[in-house]
């Protein structure tokens, strides 16, 4: 690409179709290489409008994990099948076996180092900044279980957050849980629920029940963004919020409870996953050797639909030698209804959209590694974050962590 001063081939084009029909279309990285060629691109690309409609045309990628144990280190990958083509591109390196906390609209937690210090990032300004998060209280621990976007507040990144008592004893009263949010650049934590025994007059009686035994911690169990909301499939127990989904909205910051198919029967697992802009949910049979999936054809009345099953046992022989070790599987959805499964201690196995196995996701090199999906995914954005313009240099926004390894 010449220097600011050369003439280019779009030097004869009309501004708006170098903009909005050539810049819009490049990958995140070229944009902030165009940035330093020109000055009018700078400006051009740096508009609200612009920066907007590029994110929205990127890809949802699903990340995958690698952990490499002497190290004590997790690599982690973004996954993309575009143009039938597997790419597998790294995008963090934590160490002392740090996690992907949370996902939104391009940005990442993670966990780097001591597992109390966590930090938002975005992979593609290689930006960050360290995370606030709830005061510490005695006999309680605090996990983020949330991170979002809050719309009536033109768009905040808020991370919600539960607090929960070390031990638990389903006998005791006093037994609590808090939830908190609190908004990204900010200090201040805000107690929106807390979960105990309902009373006789409460109702339903299962959404205290459920937000007593407290939301799954979204580094291992993320929660599904759809509709405005979060969603998370909720854990069995030995009560009447065994067949409930759990839903947050994340624009009024309240909880509610949504049924889950009437029809699933027994099933080792389920997950929740979005597909074609629709809800599903995932299941493993009691046999382990199939999955079912059911899309939620109506959001608002809560029906729900079989779609499709896929039979484990004609994918590949040397992946069931030993059908005891089949795991909960772990599950993704790429663009076009493609699948990411992970079922048994082998490796992640991609299908079609018609559930046809399509193979093992492997390294760059084409080797087989142990990967792992996250339930996370990464829509590549040049959006400047929250915080990475108002810190200071010696805060740290401005220097490149040791966690950035990819994009």
């Amino acid at each position: 690409m010449p220097g600011t001063g050369g003439a280019t081939v779009l030097d004869d084009l009309p501004e708006w179709i170098v903009v909005e029909e050539i810049l819009v279309r490049l990958p995140p990285k070229d944009i902030l290489r165009c940035r330093a060629v020109r000055r009018w691109w700078h400006t051009a690309t740096s508009t609200d409008k612009f920066m907007l409609d590029h994110h929205r045309r990127q890809p949802l990628l699903p990340i995958l994990s690698h952990v490499v144990v002497p190290q004590k280190a997790r690599l982690l990958f973004s996954f993309d099948a575009g143009a039938g083509q597997q790419k597998l591109c790294p995008v963090v390196r934590t160490y002392d076996y740090g996690k992907l906390q949370a996902a939104c609209d391009g940005l990442l937690v993670v966990s780097h180092g001591s597992m109390t210090d966590k930090f938002i990032c975005n992979p593609v300004t290689r930006k960050s900044a360290r995370l606030a998060k709830p005061q510490a209280q005695r006999g309680f621990y605090h996990q983020i279980i949330g991170f979002y976007r809050h719309q009536p507040s033109r768009g905040e990144f808020r991370v919600l957050w539960i607090s929960r008592p070390t031990t638990y004893n389903s006998y005791d009263t006093n037994y609590r849980t808090f939830y908190y949010v609190i908004v990204v650049g900010s200090d201040n934590t805000r107690c929106i629920r807390q979960g105990c025994i309902p009373q006789p007059t409460s109702s339903p009686p299962s959404l205290d029940l459920a937000l007593r035994r407290g939301l799954p911690d979204s580094s291992q169990y993320p929660p599904v963004h759809h509709r405005g909301g979060l969603h998370w499939r909720l854990r069995r127990y030995h009560g009447s919020d065994a067949d409930y989904i759990m839903v947050f909205n994340t624009a009024a910051e309240t909880f509610r409870l949504m049924c889950r198919p009437a029809r699933l029967g027994n099933c080792l697992h389920e997950s929740l996953l979005e597909m074609d802009d629709t809800l599903a949910l995932c299941s493993i049979c009691s046999d382990k050797h199939t999955i079912d999936f059911w899309v939620l054809q109506d959001y608002d009345a809560e029906t729900w639909s079989f779609k499709h099953r896929i039979n484990l046992i004609g994918v590949d022989p040397s992946a069931l030698v030993d059908p005891e070790v089949i795991i909960a599987p772990s599950m993704a959805v790429l663009s076009g209804g493609e699948m990411l499964i992970r079922f048994t201690h082998r490796g992640v196995l991609h299908f079609d959209v018609d559930g046809k196995f399509l193979g093992y996701v492997k390294s760059q090199d084409g080797q087989e590694i142990n990967l792992w999906v996250t339930g996370h995914y990464l829509q590549e954005s040049i959006i400047p974050g929250p915080l990475f313009h108002e810190m200071r240099e010696d805060d740290g926004a401005n220097q490149e962590p040791p966690f950035f390894v990819g994009l």
